[in-house]
């Protein structure tokens, strides 16, 4: 069997996070069931909303609940497949999957990624992910601006946004 190593939540933070909140664990892969694949993590995303997550505070996603694994997006390698048509060695977006060293997931939830010269696996956690069409479409379908007119790209107080960091030059690219 293979070992899996996970990010659990142990308890809500309170303020910075400290050593106790999270706990590496490790144990056992069960064997994989049919319609999952096996997805060896290889960039994991850690975004403002994984703190969100981990408070007992109302959000657009329940909290992560103390004893589970801790959620985030993530980009891996397929090491063990039973669903046909993503075959091991394939590169996929794992979407929304767990803290951990292998993620065991549903293949049809699954996106294999193209092979694109000269493009890092990282430009699929970014401007090619979904920071990329967050910052695409919340600017040319909500916003559209038209010639002309001024793009104003706000961001939170002293925090800086991966969606402002895609949003600002992809406006100016634009010509606004």
């Amino acid at each position: 069997m293979t070992s899996n190593q996970t990010w659990i939540l142990r308890k809500r933070p309170s303020g910075a996070l400290a050593s106790g909140d999270l706990e590496l664990v490790t144990s056992e892969l069960p064997e994989l069931a049919d319609g999952m694949v096996r997805v060896r993590t290889v960039y994991l995303s850690l975004d403002p909303t994984n703190r969100i997550w981990m408070s007992d505070a109302k959000g657009y996603m329940p909290p992560v609940a103390i004893g589970a694994g801790m959620r985030g997006g993530g980009v891996g390698v397929v090491e063990e497949s039973r669903f046909i048509g993503i075959a091991p060695g394939a590169v996929v977006n794992t979407g929304l999957a767990t803290w951990a060293l292998y993620n065991d997931l549903p293949g049809e939830k699954l996106a294999v990624l193209p092979k694109l010269p000269g493009v890092p696996l990282t430009a699929f956690m970014g401007p090619l992910g979904v920071t990329g069409m967050t910052a695409y479409f919340g600017l040319l379908d909500i916003g559209q601006p038209k010639a002309g007119e001024t793009v104003v790209v706000s961001r939170r107080r002293r925090r800086s946004s991966a969606r402002w960091s895609v949003r600002s030059p992809r406006s100016t690219a634009a010509g606004w």
